[in-house]
């Protein structure tokens, strides 16, 4: 059986937290279910869409995860972290 993040967000309650972090408010699902369609109808007003590709460029965190379930709900998606530094570099 084959599942997508669309399949899988839909079995959490909508007011079960979805996403937390320490310091931070949660995101229930119905509220993360509600960001990634407006993620994705916003991506295609611009002329973005399912075979286009996105990078996203954020530090590690709950913004990071939403930003890339969003994205990748609709586009090829490649989380960037800017803190990451190749072996070598300064």
């Amino acid at each position: 059986m084959t599942f997508v993040l669309r399949d899988l967000l839909a079995t959490g309650a909508d007011n079960a937290p979805a996403i937390s972090a320490p310091g931070k408010s949660q995101l229930s699902f119905s509220t993360l279910r509600s960001l990634i369609a407006e993620t994705i109808s916003r991506l295609n007003a611009f002329g973005i869409g399912r075979n286009d590709r996105v990078a996203i460029v954020l530090p590690n965190g709950p913004e990071m995860a939403t930003c890339f379930m969003s994205c990748a709900s609709g586009v090829t998606s490649a989380p960037l972290n800017p803190a990451y530094r190749g072996w070598g570099c300064a």
